[in-house]
């Protein structure tokens, strides 16, 4: 008999549908930010996100089901190297919500309302500069995954010119001018006026954006990062933005977390920091579809058929 951990809040409603795709098994219930080391070392099926820590040695363990999109810091852990252990993450349950965020970024960058906003928190009425527009301006999505897609699609749809890059080649979508790989950043960065960071932490992605390509940004360019703090080197971005090189950037997401209370991007008036919120799970449209594909993966593992989102644990990434 299985026994599955599940650490999401569900209704009763979520949780019988659940418990019916697998009827014999026992199912426990714990609070994700409570949950016990040795509730984790006796389930064989793990539903959402456990301390990494309590996985090191877990021989019972078949499968855990992540509700988080990211997956590498799980991918790389033993406990998913060994035969028979699956490893399944939450992408595909976030590109509206974080896309949102990262669209209305772009918005308030080219108003200028952070700006705004200082000169309202010190009682200054006065003229900024002129406002730039989306419409007509030329987008670079730097990972063209579930969200990096929504985002290219939304951005379009305002009358930006989307350029995007992914791992690796593949169809063009039809709201995406072209597509190219990470080595084609430099001759795509001096286009840019808004470029989207939404890239997992791997080897290859470790601060892509450098002192290098910061200098390669067009002047006044934007920088938006959902993806992954390691992706952005937070010194060069802190020199780009006070050089003036860039226009502004919105940030989500560093290296390390919380970002340090003396790193100087705290007081660059022309970032703005948000403390890793953009795709908080507990959004009710994210948290639905993350307890839907839970639902469904669960009847896919108890029938033996293939699992969606399943982690690729030599790279980190969804296998296609």
């Amino acid at each position: 008999m299985h026994t599955i951990l599940v650490v999401l809040s569900m209704d009763e409603k979520q949780r019988r549908l659940l418990e019916s795709k697998a009827p014999d098994a026992s199912f426990v219930y714990r609070d994700q930010k409570t949950v016990p080391e040795e509730d984790v070392g006796k389930a064989d099926v793990i539903l959402g996100n456990v301390p990494a820590a309590y996985l090191q040695n877990v021989p019972k363990l078949r499968w855990l089901q992540l509700d988080s999109a990211g997956s590498d810091s799980y991918a790389a852990l033993p406990a998913f190297r060994q035969e028979g252990t699956l490893l399944t993450n939450a992408s595909g349950c976030y590109g509206v919500l974080i896309s949102e965020y990262m669209v209305g970024a772009a918005l308030l960058l080219s108003v200028g309302f952070h700006k705004y906003r200082d000169q309202q928190t010190a009682r200054i009425w006065r003229d900024g500069d002129q406002a730039k527009t989306v419409s007509g301006s030329r987008t670079l999505v730097v990972g063209l995954g579930d969200i990096g897609s929504h985002f290219a699609k939304s951005m379009d749809a305002l009358g930006s010119t989307v350029t995007a890059i992914r791992r690796t080649s593949g169809p063009k979508p039809s709201f995406v001018e072209s597509v190219h790989t990470l080595k084609d950043l430099p001759t795509l960065l001096p286009e840019a006026d808004i470029v989207g960071v939404c890239l997992p932490q791997s080897p290859e992605t470790m601060n892509v954006f450098d002192a290098e390509a910061f200098a390669a940004m067009k002047p006044g360019a934007f920088l938006i990062n959902v993806g992954r703090g390691s992706a952005v080197d937070a010194d060069a971005l802190t020199e780009a933005l006070r050089s003036g090189r860039l226009g502004g950037a919105v940030l989500d997401v560093f290296r390390p977390e919380p970002l340090p209370q003396d790193h100087p991007l705290w007081a660059e008036p022309n970032a703005m920091i948000t403390p890793h919120i953009a795709g908080l799970d507990e959004q009710p449209d994210a948290h639905g579809k993350i307890i839907a594909l839970c639902t469904r993966n669960l009847e896919h593992f108890m029938k033996g058929e293939p699992l969606e989102s399943l982690v690729d644990p030599e790279t980190g990434y969804r296998k296609k």
